[in-house]
């Protein structure tokens, strides 16, 4: 049995960052940069009105005391460009967004003017600038706008496509197979039989899965049978980069995970960490050919099979993913009740936050045994109660890992 910090580790260590692939802005959502993206354009490309108004020359503004009278020459819409030079005493209606005509250096607000027989009066002195957007005023011709290993957000496909790009470079996704094991499972709507459990992992795993970036591309039950398991984890090597199980990884008569995965050729990283809850918890790396399959061995319980893929498998994705940031969100925060445990596991206490003038609080939300789902909906964070504690008393300052589910 190995720490929660070694495993960790080891498990990080075995990343290796999947290919590259263009996609369009419509399919980027959440992807991760490959490559360093620099704007074609200037970003305006082009002086432009920030209001609906009238451009005018400030100089013919200048010490205005009173009424200022200016010849309207025509409007111009955004979307239209008006080729001629603004002279002495003239002026051009304008609309948002419209292209600022040469000769002008301001725009004055619809509502500042009286416009009257092709003519406008204006009843103060224009500054050099007003309502003008400066072409690049945003982003400059050239400028480095986006970085490798940027995850993209509803910002960065705004700014994509405003500089023009209808593509960008990102890394793979990793594609995962999911396999469910247990004899005991049953599919939820079905009659529940006496000696079975209504299958959640599924659900969950599915959510998981999906929440992380990666791409499912098989979800399937299997009994506790060694045949049939070998056989779905052999096939789902052919299609997927990452292999989860659930169940089956501990050491009970048919718990055949790690038989099957030897049997694969599969090499052990590590299984069994001194962690609670998943302490069964196994990882095992594939060699392919040229490809790499990484296959996580989860327990079964519910909550250990969230927990587990919040800390180990969600990061491993991020990360193969090309993600910068892969690992959970960490904050302090302070214990509102007293802790109790045995020494020698780490101890991940579902906990909600709530916050103080003193920091960041952190209440037990709940029973926290592997078998329990319900307080898993009012967690908020993950509070590591290290390995080598067996009480720690209110007040007593815990990391917590926020949780993305």
């Amino acid at each position: 049995m190995i720490s929660y910090d070694k495993a960790k580790k080891l498990m990080l260590e075995n990343v290796v960052i999947l290919g590259k692939e263009k996609v369009s802005l419509d399919g980027a959502l959440g992807r991760v940069v490959a490559l360093l993206v620099k704007s074609k354009i200037a970003v305006p490309p082009f002086r432009n009105s920030a209001v609906d108004g009238y451009a005018v020359r400030c100089q013919d503004t200048a010490g205005s005391q009173g009424m200022v009278r200016l010849k309207l020459l025509a409007e111009q819409p955004a979307g239209e460009y008006f080729r001629k030079k603004l002279g002495k005493g003239q002026t051009l209606k304008v609309m948002t967004g419209a292209p600022v005509p040469a000769g002008a250096d301001a725009v004055v607000p619809q509502e500042e003017v009286e416009e009257r027989d092709g003519w406008i009066v204006i009843r103060r002195e224009i500054k050099k600038g007003e309502n003008v957007r400066e072409a690049g005023e945003d982003v400059q011709k050239g400028q480095k706008i986006i970085v490798p290993g940027t995850l993209l957000r509803t910002p960065h496909l705004g700014l994509l496509a405003a500089c023009g790009g209808n593509q960008v470079t990102v890394y793979r996704r990793p594609r995962v197979a999911v396999l469910i094991t247990g004899n005991e499972l049953c599919q939820p709507g079905e009659p529940l039989r006496p000696g079975k459990i209504y299958d959640s992992n599924s659900t969950t795993l599915k959510a998981l899965v999906k929440s992380s970036g990666a791409e499912l591309v098989s979800l399937k039950r299997i009994k506790d049978n060694l045949k049939a398991l070998l056989a779905a984890m052999k096939a789902a090597t052919e299609q997927a980069d990452i292999i989860i199980t659930s169940g089956g990884v501990s050491v009970g008569d048919y718990d055949l995970v790690k038989e099957a995965a030897q049997k694969l050729g599969a090499k052990q990283i590590f299984w069994k960490v001194a962690q609670k809850p998943a302490k069964p918890l196994a990882f095992y790396v594939l060699k392919k050919g040229k490809r790499t399959v990484w296959i996580f061995g989860l327990p079964g319980n519910p909550g250990a099979v969230m927990i587990s893929f919040e800390e180990y498998v969600r990061p491993f994705i991020k990360k193969i993913s090309g993600g910068n940031d892969f690992l959970s969100p960490e904050i302090e925060a302070r214990l509102t009740q007293p802790v109790k445990k045995k020494r020698g596991r780490l101890n991940f206490l579902r906990i909600k936050l709530e916050k103080s003038d003193g920091g960041w609080q952190a209440t037990p939300c709940g029973p926290q045994e592997s078998g329990i789902i319900s307080s898993l909906t009012r967690t908020e964070g993950l509070a590591l109660i290290p390995a080598e504690a067996d009480f720690l008393e209110a007040g007593s300052p815990v990391k917590v890992h926020l949780v993305a589910w």
